[in-house]
């Protein structure tokens, strides 16, 4: 006898758990919960926050991550301007930044140049 009763409850108990685990999995089981916490937080954004908050936030968080986006961009390309204070420089001017234009076919062709210099003396020590 104990042992059917103890059978009839660990199948009714696995049943239950069935239950549980088919309700929870289920989209229309959450669908009220969720639709409540979001009730909910619409009446808590209407009643505690202000709607030019809402508004602002953004902005400020966009203005944000765009500035930070640009120092992120200048510091992989070292596009860092260097400013230069000079002697000669009045009191009341403040300092200069002076510009470096990189000339690339300039470059390409000196390396160019000094590879072939390179070259010349592997073979003529070689």
């Amino acid at each position: 006898m104990p042992v059917k009763r103890l059978q009839s409850f660990k199948e009714s108990f696995y049943e239950i758990l069935e239950i549980v685990k088919v309700c929870l999995t289920s989209f229309w089981f959450w669908f009220p919960i969720l639709y409540g916490v979001y009730f909910f937080f619409q009446i808590w954004l209407i009643f505690c926050v202000h709607p030019l908050t809402i508004l602002i936030v953004p902005i400020i968080l966009s203005i944000y991550l765009i500035l930070q986006e640009e120092k992120r961009a200048k510091d992989f390309y070292d596009l860092h301007e260097s400013k230069y204070l000079s002697a000669s420089r009045t009191i009341g001017a403040g300092p200069e930044t002076k510009t470096f234009k990189w000339e690339v076919e300039e470059s390409v062709k000196e390396y160019a140049e000094s590879l072939k210099k390179k070259q010349k003396e592997q073979k003529g020590s070689g």
